[in-house]
């Protein structure tokens, strides 16, 4: 097996008490010299709304959220949104090397009772001129559940300057499954401003879903 990103060979190093859980075994895609080019989001020092890196009080954007009314997400990603990871995904998303997706799947919370694993996916438009879904393809080591459905926009996020992401009207729409579970996780591949998330978190409130929201990231 080779490293996603940079081929080399990888080697598999398992501790006894990962090849003895009852947990599935998640062998990595990504070798130890590529992870480490990336930053690591340390949460014990990240803002509690949001995950903003080395922000231990509640940051003012959060601030601004709770000021609208809109409960926090108390959002946490993995990595930083840096110079390398820019590069990943201007590979992975703006090149199409869907290879890279399971780059981060070792990394990823496991699944547990009672958690919904909802993802943020893509527009119709989108999608057909990409060929595949960024965020399906990051977190498809989740039980993903398929709640969501978001419009056609005229401009994607990523190129909007930051108060044009911030004014962006409602996409999103929510279909609830009879019995949902009592807590759901949002998943995108990005948290900037956090608008679509909180759009995320608007309709599934419209839809009639009344457990508790959370929001996590591959980057922030």
């Amino acid at each position: 097996m080779r490293c996603v990103n940079c081929q080399r060979p990888l080697t598999q190093d398992f501790t006894l008490t990962a090849l003895l859980s009852a947990q599935p075994l998640r062998l990595p895609r990504l070798g130890v010299r590529c992870e480490a080019t990336f930053t690591r989001i340390d949460t014990h020092t990240a803002c509690p709304g949001c995950g903003r890196a080395e922000s231990p009080q509640l940051c003012a954007d959060c601030r601004r959220w709770q000021a609208q009314g809109l409960p926090l997400l108390h959002h946490r990603a993995l990595f930083r949104y840096d110079a390398p990871m820019r590069l990943f995904i201007q590979q992975y998303k703006g090149q199409g090397n869907y290879a890279l997706h399971q780059a981060f799947w070792h990394l990823l919370p496991q699944p547990a009772r009672g958690i919904a694993w909802v993802p943020v996916t893509s527009e119709p438009h989108h999608l057909q001129q990409r060929g595949f879904d960024p965020v399906l393809g990051l977190f498809a080591g989740l039980p993903l559940q398929l709640w969501l459905t978001k419009a056609d926009t005229p401009l994607p996020q990523a190129q909007k300057k930051r108060e044009a992401r911030l004014a962006t009207p409602q996409s999103f729409t929510a279909t609830l499954p009879r019995h949902p579970a009592a807590t759901v996780v949002l998943l995108d591949d990005l948290y900037t401003t956090g608008r679509t998330l909180y759009h995320a978190q608007t309709a599934l409130r419209a839809a009639g879903y009344r457990g508790t929201i959370r929001s996590f990231s591959l980057i922030r």
